[in-house]
């Protein structure tokens, strides 16, 4: 006797819910096809709904529907808001080719970077920054806690996650005592990457007159899309020094490690100049979504900011709700763009054709191309649908080496030892097309020098692939890799 005939009403409910979601699964093919997104991504998902239509429902109403209309409109509407508001506020033209005029001539590649930037964001391209490049956990989280504590007048801090630990208290001590001071404080967080914080951690901040916003509040997995995350990282004081790069705020960006893949490596950029008004802008137009209302612009972009090096600096933000993907275009351009070298560390890796065969081209016509990728990863479908790629770019003449310690979390590029880009974005799908993500595109010979530099340091600790030896991987593995690879269109 089977289950069924015992449990007849429950065999009954069974199979309604098995062709309820059928239907659904169903249902949820035609949203697919007018989303007009790249043609592999728009099949994985018609595969995964007619042939998995219960997880494959369920997947899609939680990961797919990353372009919802109403959101990202009301967002473009509010940046347009927020910009032309600061620009009022300083005096500019409203205008994206606003500060073409401080282009560098100093090569041909970075003019054209310098000029795509700032044509697709609407931000300028600004000279005499200061840029320290910070690699370790300790070092970056003293440089932001001292800022903070030197503040006089706003604290602006924005992060994807923030835990719930030794690190994260530290961070929202720092914030506390500043609003204490009488600074003015924000914190923006991303509503996924800080969904597990308790509900009152924030409460020790807003007693003390600092104001909390969440970017897409995660009230329901299923009602609102999940892949709308805000990655970016910012943190600006009194409109004169920021920072942005790949730290959250945790324990393993300090130094911890954690369980299965060890240690943590990442890059931040501390700016002092006038970049550190771009960032502001950004961190503006998240505000006022996020909040549901824009900050007032009178003294926070304050005119007498010392020029205090010799960096030109542009920030070039992208996200779902424009349709340029700035970030992608940045990267494809550099590699296309670069004469002898492009060295690429990046945690997670999943390419798409275009960025694969710039790779490709630009190792066979003699450029050095290097990738540093992590050998242990904390997503594993992403870490093998990544290392599917591995074979076509060692057969290209791509260097490939996989960082041993633990996870290179840095997301950073240096192109002819004159361009450097350093930021949130990944190398992935997942960054282009999905989050709201921020890079800073450096034009400054000791930020490039120092780049490469930790670059080879962390080279000596990873392992190089070689072609035989990868070629001749066993089938367990390639079948990882090639599973993995065709949902990598979904990651």
């Amino acid at each position: 006797m089977v289950w069924h005939e015992v449990f007849p009403a429950a065999a009954s409910v069974a199979r309604g819910v098995d062709i309820f979601l059928r239907v659904v699964g169903l249902a949820l093919v035609p949203l697919v096809l007018v989303r007009r997104k790249d043609p592999s991504s728009t099949i994985a998902w018609i595969l995964a709904l007619i042939f998995l239509p219960a997880a494959g429902a369920i997947l899609f109403l939680m990961f797919g529907r990353d372009r919802v209309r109403l959101p990202a409109k009301r967002k473009r509407e509010l940046d347009a808001l927020v910009r032309a508001q600061v620009a009022a506020a300083r005096n500019e033209p409203p205008s994206s080719r606003r500060g073409l005029s401080t282009l560098p001539t100093d090569s041909p590649l970075e003019r054209a970077l310098f000029r795509v930037g700032q044509n697709l964001t609407h931000l300028r391209a600004t000279a005499g920054n200061d840029v320290d490049l910070l690699v370790e956990g300790g070092a970056t989280y003293e440089a932001i806690g001292a800022a903070i504590d030197a503040a006089r007048h706003h604290v602006h801090a924005q992060f994807y996650l923030i835990r719930n630990d030794q690190t994260g208290h530290w961070f929202l001590e720092r914030l506390v005592a500043a609003a204490k001071r009488g600074v003015t404080v924000r914190l923006l967080m991303d509503g996924f990457g800080c969904f597990m914080l308790p509900s009152n951690w924030t409460r020790p901040l807003t007693k003390a007159g600092g104001q909390v916003a969440r970017f897409f509040p995660m009230r329901s997995v299923l009602l609102q899309p999940v892949n709308l995350r805000n990655h970016r990282k910012i943190v600006v004081v009194d409109g004169a020094t920021a920072f942005t790069g790949g730290f959250n705020i945790g324990d393993e960006y300090r130094g911890g490690t954690m369980p299965g893949v060890g240690a943590w490596r990442d890059v931040h950029l501390r700016i002092h100049g006038p970049a550190a008004a771009e960032l502001q802008r950004v961190f503006f137009q998240d505000w006022a979504y996020s909040a549901g209302r824009a900050i007032d612009p009178a003294g926070y972009f304050p005119d007498d900011v010392p020029t205090r090096g010799n960096a030109r600096v542009a920030i070039v933000p992208s996200g779902p709700d424009t349709r340029t993907e700035a970030i992608h275009r940045l990267f494809f351009g550099a590699i296309v763009g670069a004469t002898s070298e492009v060295l690429v560390t990046t945690p997670y890796f999943v390419p798409d054709e275009a960025l694969l065969v710039a790779m490709e081209f630009a190792a066979m016509r003699g450029v050095k191309v290097r990738l540093l990728l992590p050998a242990h990863s904390n997503h594993q479908v992403t870490y093998h649908a990544g290392r599917s790629f591995y074979l076509d770019l060692l057969r290209a003449g791509v260097e490939i080496l996989e960082f041993e310690p633990g996870i290179v979390h840095a997301k950073t590029m240096v192109v002819d030892s004159e361009v450097s880009l350093v930021g949130s974005a990944n190398m992935d799908l997942r960054s282009f097309r999905l989050n709201f993500e921020i890079h800073a595109l450096v034009h400054d010979p000791a930020t490039a020098a120092r780049l490469r530099e930790t670059f080879a340091a962390d080279c000596e600790k990873s392992r190089r692939i070689e072609f035989a030896e990868w070629e001749a991987r066993g089938w367990s593995l390639r079948i990882k890799e090639g599973a993995a690879r065709l949902v990598s269109p979904l990651l």
